[in-house]
């Protein structure tokens, strides 16, 4: 009898206690985030205990500002804020269902106009989300019913908030120390509260209820800072090197057998660099590094007082920079041609049906295993890895926009760096000019003569009249090659979009044209369309070749093709083509296409490379000036040691493969992985993320600028 009153009393605290606005909105946080989390990660239970607390504290806050106001107002804020957040759910579900990545507030300009402009998309991931929306959609239906006739909003007496900050404080101490535990590295839970740096890492490890107040108060008060504001500048300490000073230093001498392939197995970062030895009898190399007059790093700090950007420079003056190569000014003076190409995937490659693609991928450089990652932003964090040899930020802004809205200084970048040595520059895209403020940051990149839909370009118009979506690729190229191939030397930059989803043959007008091409392939209707998009860029590619031969000048242009991103939108496309289920590193593997008609013979590179890397190796192959040290992506031609790094701090060395989510190591065979340097790897992909957003947003060239010029 006593054990039942007991059971009776407990139970009759437990309902007052989820009565309460805070308790509620507790439970209704922790139902919301297990509903995500079943949605869109398989081991959801990984970071289960930190989205728990989170919902939980959160909930708690809301709960105690509403009980605080007049019962009526209480009611009726709930339930809109309510609505709101039931829709908010249902976004990032649809939403991250089409782009593998989740939605951002503070980024609204850019991926609100993306998400608008995939009407059919989004309208397909709905039907394919159906479960997931309709729980979001009876939770709140649920919820408000509450709010309306079970939840007591009567204002608390004060001991009744007292224990509220008590149990609240005691949340958060166990929340940080449960944190702490799990490491401090990049991405990290911890790091990720502390710096909001990854909206994906964010809703993965610690769950889409922190990450949307996080995402508010940074639109709140911190997407308006400018340059002259702070960075994250915690980097970590990694395995000493020696520190590089001045542009006239040699390298050791090191023999390597290259029989024309590039392949990196030794650790640059375990090899001592001896510049006061001088190898008289050998050519010396010289060091990427720019050779201006007084070019000295540490001159920044007498530019500013910004404590992050001299911690930056001090970072930056440890990295160890890339040595020139062989291939260095292989093509210097050279046309040059730079394509990215929307949704690119290598294994589309064939003979057959792609030819020219095909001939120039193997006939070229050949690069076995180059990936493209897919970035926050999509097509345009994939645009600004290829072209500026940085990691688009994971969250908050659009790094590129971020370019175009502070006015960054770019030297490095190509269009930049030609168009000091007198070539003609241009950038061409056949889709809106304006389209995620490209017009804005096109400038500030290099590319001033730009044109696209809306500024000198027009659109291909079906026969009836209506616009074609996509548009041809082929039809931007025979509108565009005139425009520039008389002004030797000359660069141009194209952004393709006949590649775009949707993949079907009922609206997509790439696909229908070239439908003929793969009606007999033994592939799925997806697949088979998404094939025939790809043949439309073929075309492109065949018409350019052929230009460029009839004006005589194939054989002094440069050709670069590269992906802004896998058909991310249906991953079983790169499996089908591969003709095997690909794991979760091998789906981004893609080609690097660097070509020229004048090349005799191909080269093969085996060292693991990905986008950020393009740049490098195309300044060196060009005979250009660059830092090697302030690029995170590397020559892919030069010694240093193979890394591709992924947007969740996953990444692949040249023995290795590690999975940040898991903690998986894969591919080093018998080779045996120390902690420490699996450690120190980890602290240099950290870094890497670090320094890049660091270079955005405090507009760090600007201050380098200087210093090349002299001041």
């Amino acid at each position: 009898m006593i054990s039942l009153n007991t059971r009776k009393i407990e139970d009759s605290i437990l309902v007052k206690a989820a009565r309460t606005p805070e308790g509620f909105f507790a439970v209704y946080f922790i139902i919301s985030e297990m509903i995500i989390a079943l949605a869109r990660f398989d081991n959801s239970a990984a970071f289960i205990a930190n989205k728990i607390f989170m919902a939980v504290f959160i909930g708690y806050l809301v709960g105690v500002i509403f009980s605080l106001l007049p019962v009526i107002v209480s009611k009726i804020l709930s339930i809109l804020f309510t609505i709101l957040f039931s829709l908010y759910l249902m976004v990032q579900v649809i939403y991250s269902s089409v782009f593998k990545n989740f939605w951002s507030f503070s980024a609204t300009g850019g991926v609100a106009d993306q998400a608008l402009d995939f009407k059919r998309t989004i309208l397909i991931a709905i039907k394919r989300e159906i479960i997931p929306t309709l729980l979001i959609l009876l939770l709140c239906i649920a919820v408000i019913i509450c709010i309306v006739k079970w939840i007591d909003f009567s204002i608390h007496k004060w001991e009744m908030y007292f224990v509220s900050v008590f149990a609240v404080s005691v949340i958060v101490i166990y929340y940080i120390n449960l944190l702490s535990i799990q490491g401090e590295e990049k991405n990290s839970p911890f790091d990720l509260l502390k710096n909001y740096s990854s909206i994906d890492m964010s809703i993965k490890k610690l769950g889409i209820i922190e990450t949307m107040f996080r995402d508010g108060v940074y639109l709140a008060f911190e997407k308006s800072n400018t340059v002259s504001g702070k960075a994250d500048t915690a980097f970590e300490a990694e395995k000493p090197k020696k520190e590089m000073q001045g542009s006239d230093a040699n390298e050791k001498d090191v023999d390597k057998a290259v029989n024309n392939t590039v392949d990196s197995k030794t650790n640059d970062s375990d090899k001592n660099i001896d510049d006061s030895k001088d190898s008289s009898d050998k050519p010396a190399r010289q060091l990427n590094v720019a050779q201006k007059p007084d070019y000295n790093l540490g001159k920044i700090s007498d530019l500013t007082t910004n404590e992050s950007v001299v911690e930056l420079t001090e970072y930056i003056n440890t990295v160890q920079p890339t040595y020139t190569n062989e291939y260095t000014g292989m093509f210097e003076g050279y046309n040059l041609i730079f394509i990215v190409a929307e949704a690119f995937d290598g294994y589309v490659l064939d003979r057959n049906l792609t030819p020219d693609l095909y001939k120039m991928c193997h006939e070229g450089f050949y690069f076995s295993n180059f990936y493209t990652p897919l970035w926050y932003g999509s097509t345009l964090g994939g645009e600004y890895a290829d072209l500026t040899g940085l990691i688009p930020k994971g969250s908050g802004y659009l790094s590129m926009q971020k370019v175009g809205e502070q006015q960054n200084s770019m030297p490095f970048c190509l269009g930049n760096e030609l168009a000091d040595k007198g070539y003609k520059v241009y950038a061409y895209h056949n889709n809106e000019y304006d389209y995620y403020d490209r017009d804005l940051s096109r400038e500030y990149i290099g590319y001033e003569n730009y044109m696209g839909v809306g500024n000198g370009l027009e659109y291909e118009e079906e026969p009836y009249g209506g616009i074609m979506w996509p548009q041809s690729d082929l039809f931007m190229e025979q509108n565009t090659f005139a425009k520039y191939s008389g002004s030797e030397p000359f660069h141009v930059y194209y952004l393709t979009v006949s590649g775009h989803l949707n993949y079907n043959f009922g609206g997509n007008a790439m696909s229908e044209k070239n439908r003929d091409y793969v009606e007999d392939l033994n592939y799925s209707e997806t697949t088979k369309a998404y094939i025939a998009c790809q043949i439309e860029f073929e075309k492109m590619i065949e018409a350019l070749n052929d230009d460029l031969e009839k004006k005589g000048i194939a054989d002094k242009t440069l050709i670069v093709i590269c992906g802004d991103h896998v058909p991310y939108d249906d991953m079983i496309i790169p499996s089908e083509l591969a003709g095997r289920e690909l794991d979760s590193f091998e789906e981004y593997k893609n080609s690097l296409i660097i070509y020229s008609a004048s090349m005799e013979k191909s080269v093969k590179v085996d060292k693991p490379c990905y986008t950020p890397d393009i740049l490098p190796t195309v300044l060196n192959l060009m005979g250009l000036e660059y830092d090697s040290r302030m690029l995170v992506g590397r020559d892919i031609m030069s010694d240093d040691p193979g890394l591709v790094i992924f947007p969740d701090s996953s990444f692949i060395t040249d023995d290795y493969r590690y999975n940040a989510i898991t903690g998986e190591l894969s591919g080093s065979g018998s080779r045996s992985v120390s902690d420490n340097e699996l450690e120190t790897q980890r602290s240099v992909v950290s870094n890497r993320f670090r320094m890049s957003d660091a270079i955005c947003e405090l507009d760090y060239y600007s201050y380098v600028e200087k210093l090349m010029k002299g001041h």
